[in-house]
């Protein structure tokens, strides 16, 4: 091969290269910032129920320890979208204490709740229409606040962006999310979803009440509210939380989770209308209310070591292929281009 004819295997080469690395840093990585299509992860964690009713008899187990997973795979991809599937199950010394899925349409880039999906995902177990980041963070996580999604209250919730830190589980340098929420009414379908009494008569409700300390002046109005109210009494369920997340921005990936959560019945505000509760303080209505569920949970040691590993090899995979891989390509096939050019351009020796 001629001198020119290697100045130009040279310069083709290194054209190849250069475009391969333009290539990879424009077109494949951006493909990559998404929820992968072969996601399947579960998680654990462990806390404890601190009360927990029996509708049946009435009975409130205390001080459980609880043992949470939750698993979350894709099922089906369509055009940015992901058909999510979520399956949750809560035990205590093995024994199952609740049990659900739910099924998500999510942008697999954002995250984010999205309507635009095929009809036949609609027909799967726990699907509903939502908004907002409705199971977790996107890759390239900004420190703002997001928007997230109750299923109790059937609307969005803040998700606060609190600070950049030092997470002390991980040693990473995560985001640190918290969102919360007082005593706020549980929609009438979550309330059938769970299997949970509409009412009750009279007589159940006050043994319902008798279980928890009301406080002086409500124990002492008691006898004659209870008296104002229907045989049937209309019940409400309210819900209450405080959450922790902590989140690798670069990934998404949720880390560490800390979080309590508190679901009560009380009386129904439209039982009330017309009887002397219907004039009570808030915070004494408030205090007619019995936790049914209440328990605080976070994730386990191994939990946050798996994350931690899922987080590190995906920030691995992006800088490999968004900035080293790119960058050999680059610069080395610049390199070719340049001297395949000198090559062509020198001149051939004399004879």
């Amino acid at each position: 091969m001629g001198g020119k004819g290697l100045g130009w295997l040279l310069a083709i080469v290194g054209v190849v290269l250069v475009a391969a690395g333009l290539v990879v840093m424009l077109v494949v990585v951006p493909g990559m910032k998404q929820l992968p299509a072969d996601t399947d992860t579960t998680r654990t964690y462990e806390g404890t129920m601190a009360s927990m009713l029996d509708p049946a008899t009435f009975q409130t187990m205390n001080d459980l320890p609880i043992e949470l997973e939750r698993r979350f795979f894709v099922v089906a991809t369509s055009d940015g979208l992901a058909l999510l599937k979520e399956e949750r199950t809560m035990t205590t010394g093995g024994q199952p204490l609740q049990q659900g899925v739910n099924h998500y349409s999510v942008d697999r880039v954002t995250m984010e709740w999205s309507d635009d999906y095929p009809e036949e995902w609609a027909e799967n177990e726990g699907f509903w229409p939502r908004e907002g980041n409705v199971i977790g963070w996107p890759m390239g996580t900004e420190q703002r606040d997001y928007t997230g999604w109750s299923d109790d209250y059937m609307s969005t919730v803040p998700l606060t962006f609190t600070e950049e830190a030092t997470h002390e589980r991980s040693g990473m340098t995560l985001y640190k999310f918290t969102s919360a929420s007082d005593a706020q009414p549980i929609v009438p379908e979550m309330v059938q979803g769970m299997g949970l009494p509409t009412e009750l008569p009279k007589s159940q409700l006050a043994l319902l009440l008798g279980g928890v300390e009301l406080g002086p002046a409500v124990e002492a109005l008691l006898p004659t509210l209870l008296e104002q109210l229907p045989d049937t009494v209309p019940l409400g369920y309210y819900y209450d939380y405080e959450g922790t997340y902590w989140v690798d921005p670069a990934t998404g990936i949720i880390v560490d989770t800390e979080k309590r959560e508190t679901r009560t019945v009380g009386l129904s505000p439209d039982g009330i209308v017309g009887t002397a509760l219907e004039l009570l303080p808030a915070e004494q209505l408030g205090a007619l209310r019995v936790p049914i569920l209440d328990f605080t949970y976070t994730a386990t040691d191994v939990a946050v070591e798996e994350a931690k590993a899922d987080a590190e090899d995906a920030a691995g995979m992006l800088q490999l292929y968004g900035t080293i891989l790119p960058l050999v390509g680059i610069v080395a096939g610049g390199l070719l281009l340049i001297l395949g050019i000198v090559v062509i351009a020198r001149k051939p020796k004399a004879a």
